[in-house]
């Protein structure tokens, strides 16, 4: 988990006005939506779903 919760944070590899996903790590959930989109919604997920997700990425689950 980050060192501040409940704060929208990006990837540090974000670049300047690319496309970027916002993530807020809260006490009971993971939330995570479009930075340069805000008011089209958010996908929440449990802290177990998150930490399944990442394993799977790093696990190279979702490798295009």
């Amino acid at each position: 988990m980050p060192l501040k919760s409940n704060t929208w944070f990006l990837p540090r590899r974000t670049t300047n006005g690319g496309t970027c996903v916002g993530t807020k790590f809260t006490e009971d959930a993971v939330h995570v939506r479009n930075d340069l989109r805000p008011e089209a919604g958010t996908a929440v997920f449990t802290h177990e779903e998150w930490a399944v997700f990442v394993a799977g990425v790093k696990d190279g689950d979702y490798d295009v």
